[in-house]
């Protein structure tokens, strides 16, 4: 029974075990930042160097290769180092078809809804690199390739990785000091992981809402799933043909529909704002630990990048 009770720590011991996972975040994010950025410096500077190369599939496979490593590798061993052990947030909770169903279609539309509010910004600052500029279009060989590796890579990896990460690794392991302050604490570092504050904006707000489901399951497979399904939708959007756009169009609607049915219902609790969500100690603990300031400076760093290419 001694085992279970609770630790008193110092400031110093959470800072520290902060940094021993935040090294791996300012990893991923510095290795993100020079893939996303990187190859269009390349590309706008120095178009030679990649004449022999698809820069697009390149940067994919890259992708691929960074968040296994740098995801899956680098905060398995954070995990080890910490002695955080995430074999329950693995296991696959019982949850019903129509349960799922209605979680999926209120995380499409969280992330739509502040994704159309972030393009807002988007139009006035006009922050935007996007090198997958091949989506949809099936006319060649290369460009069927490319689809599938961009299909692997955000419907598939990316969620994988991006789960294990933010909900496994950080939302279990700042909810040990408050598992309110970890729902809202890993949203804000998933942000920070993003190119850009335009994807920061929703990105926040879909993490918020995947780390509730994760603390309501005690598991990340749900959130995994709905990430999933999330990226497969915005994929089946990104190829559909504009003569078919009423597709689309049904099928974001009927999202809404459903998500808002949801919550009006009562069926879905945000009930994350509780005691502790927002204590200033933790808060002022966690980012003022070097590794979250190197994370900061290097999200600042990709908002300026995202402006130059």
């Amino acid at each position: 029974m001694a085992d279970h009770k609770p630790q008193v720590i110092t400031t110093r011991q959470a800072k520290k075990q902060v940094n021993t996972f935040g090294i791996s975040l300012v990893i991923y994010i510095l290795l993100n930042h020079m893939l996303w950025y990187g190859f269009g410096f390349l590309q706008r500077y120095s178009p030679a160097l990649l004449q022999s190369f698809d820069s697009e599939l390149v940067i994919m496979v890259f992708f691929i290769a960074v968040l296994l490593i740098s995801g899956l590798g680098f905060f398995s061993l954070s995990s080890k180092a910490l002695k955080l052990d995430i074999r329950d947030y693995l296991q696959k909770p019982k949850i019903s078809f129509t349960r799922m169903a209605v979680l999926a279609a209120t995380g499409i539309a969280v992330t739509y809804f502040f994704t159309a509010i972030s393009s807002f910004f988007r139009f006035l600052i006009h922050p935007s690199y996007d090198p997958f500029t091949f989506v949809g279009n099936f006319s060649s060989v290369i460009n069927i390739i490319k689809n599938a590796v961009y299909f692997l890579l955000f419907v598939i990896v990316r969620p994988w990785c991006d789960e294990y990460v933010f909900r496994g690794v950080i939302q279990r392991q700042l909810g040990h000091y408050n598992r309110y302050f970890g729902v809202i604490a890993s949203a804000f570092l998933y942000s920070l992981a993003q190119p850009g504050l335009t994807d920061a904006i929703p990105a926040f707000f879909t993490g918020w809402f995947l780390a509730i489901v994760t603390y309501r399951y005690h598991s990340i497979i749900p959130a995994r799933r709905i990430r999933m399904i999330i990226a497969l939708f915005s994929w089946f959007i990104a190829v559909m043909p504009e003569r078919m756009i009423i597709i689309p169009t049904v099928l974001i609607a009927l999202v809404y529909l459903v998500a808002g049915y949801s919550l009006i219902g009562r069926k879905i609790n945000f009930h994350a704002s509780r005691s502790g969500a927002l204590n200033p100690k933790l808060w002022r603990t966690l980012l003022t630990s070097f590794t979250i300031i190197l994370s900061m400076i290097l999200f600042i760093g990709g908002c300026v990048l995202s402006f130059m290419i």
